[in-house]
């Protein structure tokens, strides 16, 4: 019950920050063109900052070569998801290349960070925050690279210029400020820090004003909805626990590694998916309905699984 609550009030801080995107939109603060450059701007500048200062001020190299599993296995959870969307996606009842690309993202990539974070430290404390965060490095490598790699595109070149942006780039460079033992300039940490911060909140914001857009075309094709829902928050989880629970990983780990799995879709796929052109409908669509069957899956498959 416990975990039911703490996963409710996490995500009810998340739908209450949609809320304020869709108001701004229904009062035309937000049009199409603002949604746009508010996408640009959080995806091309505020996540870059928020990347360099989170990796540059929680981790040193002895960390890195200490836990290397957890930054692995989320790269690798990212790739297994991969590999298994392609087929699931087959099975799509309304299968469009846009919509199969957007399927295929979700089970790449799910909320690695926001409401993990806050159901980690209210079960077992800070010290597994700091495990996720260290893990986070891992599954962001994967969200700008498997995650991108699902939009395709009509060429391997436009593939490739996709992986290959700004976010990616970001992490390369905080990577090589921790291995390196290069002191960041304060000033320039708190840069980073200060308007990183900012990209949470705003992409939320930026979210609710999409899905805005997208609630009049809500209940159409929800059978879709509802199976990637199925495979996004029981069958890829329940394959990724009972396959970890075969290798040698301290229980620590193991328990960052399955509330991970168990998380509903990434809720800032929606702007990703606007970029990169991905389903905005279905999208839309999977935030909102895996973020409430959360609630169920998630403390019930830790109860079984755990």
């Amino acid at each position: 019950m416990d975990i039911a609550y703490k996963t409710f009030l996490a995500i009810l801080e998340t739908f209450i920050a949609f809320g304020l995107g869709a108001y701004l939109t229904r009062r035309k603060i937000l049009d199409q063109n603002g949604i746009a450059q508010l996408s640009n701007l959080t995806l091309d500048l505020l996540f870059p900052l928020l990347t360099i200062s989170s990796i540059t001020r929680n981790f040193k190299t002895d960390q890195l070569l200490d836990a290397w599993i957890l930054p692995v296995m989320g790269f690798a959870i990212m790739f297994a998801g991969m590999m298994l969307g392609r087929y699931f996606s087959k099975l799509m009842k309304y299968g469009t290349r846009e919509r199969r690309a957007m399927f295929q993202h979700f089970c790449t990539c799910n909320n690695y960070l926001f409401l993990p974070l806050i159901v980690l430290d209210n079960l077992w404390g800070e010290r597994y925050v700091s495990l996720l965060l260290l893990m986070n490095i891992g599954s962001t490598i994967g969200f700008w690279t498997l995650g991108i790699a699902a939009f395709g595109g009509s060429s391997r070149k436009e593939t490739l210029r996709n992986i290959f942006s700004v976010n990616l780039y970001s992490v390369l460079i905080a990577l090589g400020f921790v291995i390196f033992h290069i002191p960041m300039p304060q000033i320039v940490g708190k840069v980073c820090a200060t308007m990183g911060n900012a990209a949470v909140p705003l992409v939320l914001i930026g979210i609710g004003a999409a899905i805005y857009n997208s609630a009049g075309r809500f209940g159409e094709h929800l059978t879709d909805v509802f199976y990637l829902s199925l495979v996004r928050l029981v069958l890829l989880p329940v394959i990724f626990i009972l396959i970890m629970k075969l290798l040698p990983i301290p229980e620590d780990i193991f328990r960052v590694l399955a509330v991970v799995a168990l998380m509903p879709v990434s809720s800032s796929s929606v702007l990703v998916a606007r970029r990169y052109g991905g389903d905005m409908d279905l999208a839309s669509q999977a935030i909102i309905i895996t973020t409430i069957l959360s609630i169920i899956t998630a403390p019930l498959l830790l109860k079984i699984l755990l």
